[in-house]
């Protein structure tokens, strides 16, 4: 993200006058008596909402040394009922959330099936920063996370929005306390072990409806589109 990261986490930079998480906490805050976990890193100390009601707070010193899995497991002892996940650097509709949380399975991950329209309109194709996603007859993931696959292996886009339940949490915390490794891995490799392991992790259809700022060029994209209603219609997003 260049310059715009220097001084301020990413998910504290801000679209339309309110920054990318509290733009998530908006979203979440449509469920009812929802409970807000944030797990802090980078910048640790900029995010910080006193004016907002329940939430909690777990930072992940190390984050330089670890990774996603490493930071989910900071907040383990929240583990005591089905939760959702979202990456920090992403927006999506309500819908996307809500199908989630009630979709009836242990590991649940959204996707986006119509990924190559929201690519072409990200990077002006759909050949670049691109990661497998197999789905089975019954609509489970069987493979996922390689980087740059030939085309024919994503089926979807994972889009960092995920939901874990009570059962799946212990399943991961057991997988995560076996090995070293599991500090450094990204959650797409959590997953994979998962799936490795024969639990069923479901994949959920959406149709776009979500932004990722990745890049210095994602930011100035998204902010033209949060201001441009026919972009926002065409990529199906309700910000």
């Amino acid at each position: 993200m260049k310059h715009h990261t220097m001084n301020l986490a990413k998910g504290m930079l801000r679209i339309g006058g309110i920054s990318i998480i509290e733009r998530q906490i908006n979203t979440i805050k449509k469920i009812d008596t929802p409970k807000i976990i944030i797990v802090r890193g980078y910048r640790a100390q900029d995010i910080n909402f006193p004016y907002i009601e329940n939430i909690r707070y777990y930072t992940n010193e190390d984050y330089a040394n670890t990774n996603m899995v490493a930071s989910l497991m900071k907040a383990r002892s929240e583990f005591t009922e089905d939760i959702s996940v979202s990456y920090g650097d992403i927006l999506y509709n309500y819908e996307m959330l809500r199908d989630i949380l009630t979709f009836p399975d242990d590991f649940v991950v959204a996707v986006d099936v119509k990924w190559k329209k929201y690519w072409k309109m990200r990077y002006d194709q759909i050949e670049h920063d691109t990661e497998s996603l197999k789905i089975g007859k019954e609509g489970n993931i069987i493979q996922l996370g390689t980087s740059n696959p030939p085309i024919e292996e994503i089926d979807a886009r994972y889009i960092g929005l995920l939901k874990f339940s009570r059962k799946a949490l212990s399943i991961m915390e057991d997988i995560y306390d076996s090995n070293e490794r599991w500090k450094t891995a990204y959650m797409t490799d959590m997953l994979q072990e998962v799936i490795d392991r024969g639990y069923p992790v479901f994949a959920v259809p959406f149709e776009n409806g979500w932004i990722e700022f990745d890049t210095a060029e994602d930011y100035k994209k998204n902010t033209n589109w949060f201001n441009n209603e026919s972009l926002l219609r065409q990529l199906n997003l309700k910000l």
